[in-house]
């Protein structure tokens, strides 16, 4: 179960991923990059630096960059990505499944069920690089107005 936990984890909940160093080294970036552009104080950027060395999971990240435009995913991105794993998931046992009872009944065919698995695992693919890009950034884009 813990493989299966390790391997699907990161599409089914994003925000409870462990926090690496290299999002740890990213985020510190993004900190820098908003005291530079102004956006932050030196104290402020400080506080979010002691927050960002306690922080232990991917979730937490949403507190320390608060109010950063594009730090982290948007909310709808990530739980876009969940359900959008989840239903990929459903439908790929499902299918599965019933594919195995049809073969042991008799009607063995071609694994048909191949075609949606890997369309839908496309979508969610996209969604997860999306996702994944929010905290492989190092620095934040200056703001335009609109």
């Amino acid at each position: 179960m813990n493989t299966l936990n390790a391997n699907l984890g990161p599409l089914v909940s994003p925000d409870e991923l462990e926090l690496s160093h290299t999002d740890k080294q990213a985020a510190h970036a993004k900190i820098e990059s908003a005291a530079r552009q102004g956006i932050l104080s030196a104290q402020q950027a400080a506080d979010r630096h002691r927050l960002l060395n306690a922080s232990h999971r991917r979730g937490e990240l949403r507190e320390v960059l608060a109010g950063l435009h594009d730090a982290v995913p948007p909310t709808g991105l990530t739980l876009a990505l969940r359900i959008a794993a989840v239903g990929w998931l459903a439908v790929c046992v499902i299918q599965f499944v019933i594919w195995v009872v049809l073969a042991a009944f008799g009607h063995l065919d071609w694994p048909w069920w191949l075609w949606s698995d890997v369309g839908l695992g496309l979508a969610v693919g996209v969604l997860w690089w999306s996702n994944e890009s929010y905290h492989r950034k190092s620095r934040l884009e200056p703001r335009t107005a609109r």
